[in-house]
């Protein structure tokens, strides 16, 4: 080895006997872990419905513009943090191939949403813009998270068949 040539060959002999095992015992655990541990522990789901349940009531029986804005960002808000938990647990079942297709997808489906809020909003330069804007983004969130949960889905049955 070129980089020991430098040291006389009975150090060069005790370097490749002590460094080129050390090198096999770290290599070994990065090896191991070419599947990443699942960030979301299984099992763990955010209770994410019940408040949402509970704003839309408040939505439903708010008699305020600015209430009905505020409400609607807080489903909308926590609708995508729904959408991100779906997100993030298919990205962990998908093989290292399809994650990066996954990110790039999601990358352009979030710009689309906000083309789509925009274009949800009818009543230009009212009062009423913010809840029309957020309820085309929660239509819009809705499909996806729809969608990811049914790829989800598929993606964890296929995992049990292989395994």
């Amino acid at each position: 080895m070129a980089v020991f040539a430098r040291y006389p060959s009975r150090v060069r002999n005790l370097l490749k006997v002590l460094i080129l095992p050390l090198i096999f015992v770290i290599a070994q655990p990065l090896h191991a872990q070419s599947q990443p541990a699942p960030i979301i522990p299984e099992g763990w789901l955010p209770a994410l419905a019940p408040s949402i349940r509970m704003a839309l009531e408040r939505l439903k029986e708010a008699n305020a513009q600015m209430e009905m804005n505020l409400l609607s960002r807080h489903i909308a808000d926590m609708k995508d943090a729904q959408l991100f938990i779906a997100y993030v647990r298919l990205y962990e079942k998908l093989p290292p191939k399809e994650r990066a297709a996954l990110v790039a997808e999601q990358a352009k489906w979030l710009k689309a949403r906000v083309k789509a809020a925009a274009a949800g909003v009818e009543s230009e330069g009212g009062s009423l813009a913010p809840l029309e804007a957020n309820n085309a983004e929660l239509t819009f969130t809705e499909k996806r998270l729809a969608e990811l949960r049914a790829r989800l889905k598929a993606a964890t049955k296929q995992k049990s068949a292989d395994e």
